[in-house]
């Protein structure tokens, strides 16, 4: 039986929450301690907490302090700035941590969290748990198989509106720092940073780690309320050649699309959420895919197994995991978050949020194409650069910096 703890039981701590319970359930765990910040807020579960004899504590510090040496999991279902500081404390103190996507803010914080498994000996886990569908490792076999052929390109969407009440939840949403901390807050590094992370591993067999060799993007902001984009398009090129591009939006007009299509010689993938549909010359069929408690308990199931030393299954790990990261950085080194015309927007008042004229067309056409915006089309666009990824370990963010310099 693990013993365990958690940081955090409200927002989407609540998932993990109810995830601990039910597993505890089953006879699989302990929960020896929670830190909850908002104890009055929480009463209920903090009393239900302390009734099977978890301890509740006002600091992430304190927790692990009082339980250093007894823990085999900490469940750190905390903000983006935090997840590195905390992970790193759980290891020291000897347990392993599970942190929530994305992994880290940026590159330099997946190298301390590297650093750190090496010298405690404790591994970390991230919450990317599409990745854990029963699926994926079926897709990525197939798309390099003799069969498919080579793959050509990987293409995915993820476009569904926000309103304001979004960017109110907290203190972070649509920023680019938390005081001296980077957040880069964006469609990628939130609503869509599952599918992002998914769409850079079928470049790969299940096999072996997807490797890239440069990004370039385009990402830009039509709420004018935020500092990070809230649309863009970005493209990752792998090592062996495969172009990932991915486009986001959270200003579409009507548009609402999640699928990412795998393109190779003789055949395509298109997967979505619920659904994966495989062609293969004449042949079509469709898979439904894993999804809900079914979903959650798969992840929990490897992540469970691999810290009682087993391996069984898949639960993503942070060297896999850091591939978002590496994008979302490069990304923003390629391209500053450009404002858009306000010619080009249209605040939706019923709806409280924004809508970018033409973007529902265009982004499509993008997609099927498989290639970059039309500037032609929206000629606010600036040419970025292409960067590389060889020996990419530090974000700098001279272009968000200098975003920050204009606005003050």
């Amino acid at each position: 039986m693990l013993n365990v703890a958690i940081t955090g039981i409200s927002g989407y701590g609540r998932t993990h929450y109810d995830d601990l319970l039910r597993r505890r359930e089953r006879g699989e765990i302990r929960i020896l301690g929670a830190t909850v910040i908002n104890q009055a807020e929480e009463a209920e579960k903090c009393a239900f907490l302390q009734s099977i004899g978890c301890r509740i504590f006002d600091s992430h510090a304190a927790m692990l302090s009082a339980l250093r040496g007894k823990l085999d999991l900490c469940f750190i279902p905390t903000g983006i700035d935090l997840h590195a500081e905390m992970a790193i404390e759980a290891m020291r103190a000897g347990a392993n941590a599970f942190i929530e996507k994305p992994p880290a803010a940026v590159m330099q914080e997946i190298v301390a969290m590297r650093r750190a498994e090496r010298e405690t000996g404790r591994r970390v886990w991230v919450g990317f748990q599409i990745s854990c569908q029963e699926q994926i490792p079926r897709i990525r076999a197939f798309c390099h198989s003799p069969e498919f052929g080579a793959v050509k390109a990987v293409r995915g969407i993820g476009v569904a509106s926000r309103n304001d009440s979004y960017y109110q939840r907290n203190q972070w949403a649509g920023k680019l720092r938390k005081k001296e901390k980077w957040i880069l807050d964006s469609p990628y590094n939130n609503a869509f940073a599952h599918y992002l992370h998914l769409a850079l591993l079928f470049t790969a067999p299940p096999d072996k780690m997807p490797v890239f060799r440069s990004v370039r993007a385009q990402l830009f902001r039509v709420n004018p309320a935020l500092e990070c984009s809230d649309n863009g398009c970005i493209l990752a090129l792998s090592r062996d050649g495969v172009p990932v591009y991915f486009y986001t939006s959270h200003t579409p007009e009507q548009l609402n699309d999640l699928r990412i299509a795998i393109d190779g010689e003789h055949g395509s993938v298109e997967w979505s959420f619920r659904k994966t549909v495989y062609r293969l010359g004449s042949e079509c069929r469709t898979e439904e895919n894993t999804g809900g408690l079914e979903l959650r308990d798969r992840m929990l199931d490897a992540l469970f197994s691999a810290c009682r030393g087993e391996e069984r299954g898949f639960c993503c790990d942070l060297e896999l995991a850091a591939l978002h990261t590496l994008v979302v950085n490069a990304a923003h080194d390629s391209s500053p978050v450009m404002e858009v015309p306000r010619q080009y927007v249209e605040r939706c008042v019923e709806e409280q949020r924004w809508k970018l004229r033409g973007f529902d067309k265009e982004c499509l056409a993008a997609w099927k194409d498989g290639r970059l915006l039309n500037a032609g089309i929206f000629p606010w666009l600036e040419e970025t650069r292409t960067v590389s990824l060889e020996d990419y370990h530090v974000f700098h963010g001279e272009l968000c910096l200098r975003k920050e310099e204009c606005v003050s």
